[in-house]
C-alpha cells in the first residue's frame, strides 16, 4: 500500500500539510483495498483454493469452488477445464466473485481447475478436480465440436492459470492489445 516516509518529519514542521497527506494516504489506500489493487504495485496473489467440486449430468457441467482462505473484497475465481490432465490448452471460464458456475458442454469428457486472483495480483495456483486430476463425462447431446482455446486476460491459449494475466501487455505480432 501506499507509504510516504517523510510523513514523521512534515508532521514536526507543518501539522497541516501531515494531516492532509495522512488522509490522501487513507484514502488511495482505502480505494486500493476496496478494489483489489495495490497504488504502489502489486499486491500479493490471494491463498490457494481449498478445492473444486465438479458434478456432470445431461451435457451440463456443476462447478463449486471452496474457498476457506481469507480474501478481500474484489476477489475474482476462474474455472478451466481441457481435455488433456496436463491442461495443456485449457478453457477459461470467469466466475467473477461467485464460486459457482453452470454450464452446457454436451458429452464432453473434461478435466478441471480452478483459482481465484485479484486484478492488482498474480493468480494463486491451480487446484485440480481429483488427485490425480479426475475426468468429468458431461453425457447428454454432443454440442458443437469445442473452437480452439483463446486463452484469457493477457494469456495465450497454452498459459492456463493466469485469469486476467501475469503481464500487463499482451503482444501479438507486433500489435499491442
Amino acid at each position: 500500500m501506499l507509504n510516504i516516509p517523510q510523513l514523521a518529519q512534515v508532521k514536526a514542521r507543518d501539522p497541516y500539510v501531515y494531516e492532509s497527506l495522512s488522509q490522501i494516504v487513507s484514502a488511495i489506500n482505502s480505494l486500493g483495498r476496496a478494489t483489489g489493487v495495490d497504488p504502489s504495485g502489486s499486491i500479493a496473489q490471494p491463498a490457494n483454493i481449498g478445492s473444486i467440486s465438479v458434478v456432470a449430468a445431461g451435457g451440463i457441467f456443476d462447478i463449486a469452488i471452496t474457498d476457506n482462505s481469507a480474501v478481500h473484497r474484489g476477489i475474482f475465481y476462474f474455472a478451466e477445464s481441457d481435455t488433456s490432465q496436463n491442461f495443456t490448452a485449457p478453457r477459461v471460464y470467469f466466475m467473477g466473485c461467485s464460486r459457482n458456475l453452470r454450464v452446457a458442454l454436451g458429452s464432453l469428457t473434461l478435466y478441471w481447475r480452478g483459482y481465484s486472483q485479484y486484478i492488482g495480483s498474480t493468480p494463486s495456483a491451480p487446484v485440480a478436480f481429483g488427485s490425480p486430476p479426475t475426468a468429468v463425462a458431461g453425457g447428454g447431446s454432443a454440442g458443437p465440436t469445442l473452437q480452439p482455446s483463446a486463452g484469457s486476460g493477457t494469456a495465450t491459449a497454452q498459459q492456463g492459470g493466469s485469469g486476467f494475466g501475469t503481464v500487463l501487455t499482451l503482444t501479438t505480432n507486433a500489435t499491442t492489445v
